[in-house]
């Protein structure tokens, strides 16, 4: 048994070994001849005038904020309340 485990490991190497080595055949690609190439040169296009038109511009908008406060003050048995009260009115 002792003798049967390097054994076996050396046919394996071996055998692994064969494998990576490149098949006796050789195979030849030969490429297509390209056809000869052509350059041509254009000389580029004038750009095209474009005008651009502004729009006039929007009248300011004009925009008011009114502010009232009231203050109430009531004499009540357990004291004095008072009552603030606070409208703001925006008119646009």
């Amino acid at each position: 048994m002792k003798l049967l485990i390097p054994a076996v490991a050396a046919l394996t190497l071996g055998a692994l070994a064969a494998c990576e080595r490149p098949a006796s055949t050789t195979t030849i690609v030969k490429e297509p001849a390209s056809p000869p190439s052509t350059t041509v040169v254009q000389s580029p296009t004038p750009a095209p005038n474009v005008t651009i038109e502004a729009k006039p511009a929007e009248p300011v908008k004009t925009e008011s904020t009114t502010t009232e406060t009231s203050k109430t003050t009531v004499d009540t048995p357990m004291g004095t309340a008072t009552k603030r009260e606070t409208t703001t009115t925006t008119t646009k």
